[in-house]
């Protein structure tokens, strides 16, 4: 599982590697202008040192994860166990995937040609496929960069209907947002990192819970917020995202990034 303070490990792995990289340089450079090579010292060299991530208190991620009603146990239970792999995933309903195309890509979609995936492959565009499940339908793109401006999640709503978006890239941004009606409910480019959990509306806040990170507070075990934002979506829309989209053939192309360049 993620845990809250992934992104400091991570920063500490990073300026490790520099370090090392720099003394590294500095050995060479030292060696090619002549300057002395140590000494042989008969000691037998030591193993190249590891890091090892702490193991995070995890006693508020299971009272948290105790505390659930079922349905949401049921939820979370899932996607935790089913991972779907890193891309924004929509899921919207109730409608067709006709519908959801022309409310998120507009009247006359592009479809991707041979000439675009290999554009894909460059990471210019992206492209989204779409799945009908039930009377709802999953729409996904592979690298979670190209999710929808919020006023197009919101469109994708409209006329009743309820609409929410997850994120997942290698950046370990995610995003999570919804909209019922042609109203943006909640939307955070972040959603495990806002100021206080009462910012997440009540119908997903236990959920949200699971994964939020108290900045204030100790670091702590968490779980995957990306997980924990699928089964919101489908708690929200009563769609469940299917990895089965990833093979529908027909692709449709999208800027990248998307959404962020309007957004924010």
């Amino acid at each position: 599982m993620r845990s809250g303070g992934r992104r400091g490990i991570a920063a500490l792995l990073m300026w490790g590697a520099l370090g090392l990289s720099g003394c590294g340089q500095q050995e060479s450079a030292d060696v090619a202008v002549g300057t002395a090579t140590p000494t042989p010292t008969g000691r037998t060299p030591s193993a190249t040192a590891t890091y090892e991530p702490p193991e995070l208190d995890r006693t508020d991620l299971d009272a948290h994860l105790a505390a659930l009603s079922p349905t949401d146990r049921a939820l979370v239970d899932h996607y935790l166990g089913t991972p779907l792999g890193e891309g924004t995933w929509i899921v919207a309903a109730p409608m067709t995937v006709a519908e959801a195309r022309t409310r998120l890509l507009g009247p006359s979609p592009r479809r991707a040609t041979e000439a675009d995936e290999r554009a894909m492959m460059d990471a210019s565009i992206s492209a989204y496929s779409f799945l009908q499940v039930g009377d709802g339908v999953v729409a996904f793109e592979d690298t979670g960069f190209a999710d929808p401006p919020k006023r197009l999640l919101a469109e994708l709503s409209r006329d009743g209907a309820v609409s929410a978006v997850a994120t997942d890239n290698i950046e370990a941004m995610t995003r999570f947002g919804y909209a019922r009606d042609g109203e943006i409910v909640f939307d955070a480019f972040e959603y495990a990192f806002v100021d206080d959990i009462d910012e997440i509306p009540a119908e997903v806040r236990d959920l949200a819970r699971l994964a939020w990170d108290d900045l204030e507070g100790p670091m702590v075990e968490t779980a995957s917020w990306f997980d924990v934002a699928m089964a919101m979506s489908e708690k929200v829309t009563g769609v469940r995202a299917r990895a089965s989209v990833s093979n529908v053939e027909d692709l449709y192309v999208v800027p990248l990034p998307w959404g962020v360049m309007e957004d924010y």
